[in-house]
């Protein structure tokens, strides 16, 4: 009896274990259609973890800094590190808009599956260009370059919006 149990559990275990579907490759294809289907939908939120400036000051953001695509609206919320050759008076707070951008123009590399994602939006204070880089695994690449300002990169990882 003891060895027909067992058995039972032996095979159990093997059956079961052969058929989760929360493998590892199960789960990266399922983090990757998510990540299409934002991008494809076009509302996603960009989740800054560091920043680059241009001066070579590499900084590891502790907050929560991102930038929000809804549609054609973007808003910003990002620091700023480097050289600014004009800023409105009293000084700047970083990186900070909600501008509807006239298009967003993403496109689809598939040798290297990535996407590429920019924009162009103003404001009363500056002009950004916004570049967009990212693989399906959800990690990116922000590139903004600015009228008044040196240009500065963020690293991060793409998500659903709040």
């Amino acid at each position: 009896m003891n060895k027909i149990g067992m058995f039972v559990m032996i095979t159990l275990f093997l059956v079961f274990s052969g058929f989760q579907p929360n493998d590892r490759k199960e789960r990266r294809l399922q983090k990757e259609k998510e990540t299409f289907e934002l991008i494809e939908s076009g509302r996603f939120r960009f989740a800054a973890s560091s920043a680059k400036s241009s001066l070579g000051n590499f900084n590891n953001l502790g907050a929560t800094y991102d930038l929000v695509f809804d549609s054609l609206k973007l808003t910003a919320y990002l620091p700023y590190y480097g050289r600014a050759y004009s800023v409105p008076y009293g000084g700047s707070d970083g990186v900070k808009f909600d501008i509807t951008a006239e298009k967003v123009e993403k496109v689809w590399n598939e040798k290297k599956r990535i996407y590429t994602i920019s924009a162009e939006v103003a404001d009363n204070n500056d002009s950004y260009l916004i570049y967009l880089t990212t693989g399906l695994s959800g990690y990116a690449d922000l590139r903004i370059t600015f009228r008044n300002r040196q240009q500065i990169s963020y690293y991060g990882v793409i998500g659903k919006m709040k």
